[in-house]
C-alpha cells in the first residue's frame, strides 16, 4: 500500500534556483494531526499541514498556484477520508472551478 501520492502541479515554479514541478504528500499519521489541531488559523493550519507533509518549507508553499495549494488539500482531505467541500469549509479556500 502506497503511502504517498505524487501531485503534477498545473503550474510549476522555480524556488530558490530549483525547479519545482510535483508535489509528494505522505499520509498524515496522529502525530501530525494532533500538531494541526493545535494550530487554531485556518490559513496557517492549512500551510503547516501542507508544509509538513509534502516535506517542503512554509516558503515553498508560499509559491504555490493557489489552483496547485487546493488540489494538494483535497488530496490530503483524501487521505482523511473528508469530501473535498469539507477541506474547503475548514481551510478557508476557494471552490475548485
Amino acid at each position: 500500500m502506497a503511502h504517498t501520492e505524487t501531485y503534477t502541479l498545473e503550474y510549476p515554479f522555480t524556488h530558490k534556483g530549483e525547479e519545482v514541478t510535483e508535489l509528494t504528500i505522505r499520509r498524515p499519521k496522529m502525530r501530525d494531526l494532533k500538531k494541526f489541531e493545535a494550530i487554531k488559523d485556518k490559513m496557517k493550519k492549512s500551510f503547516t499541514m501542507l508544509s509538513d507533509l509534502a516535506e517542503i518549507g512554509p516558503d515553498t508553499v508560499e509559491e504555490l498556484d493557489p489552483v496547485d495549494f487546493n488540489a494538494a488539500s483535497v488530496m490530503i482531505a483524501g487521505f482523511l477520508g473528508v469530501s473535498e467541500e469539507e477541506i474547503q469549509k475548514i481551510s478557508g479556500q476557494f471552490p475548485s472551478s
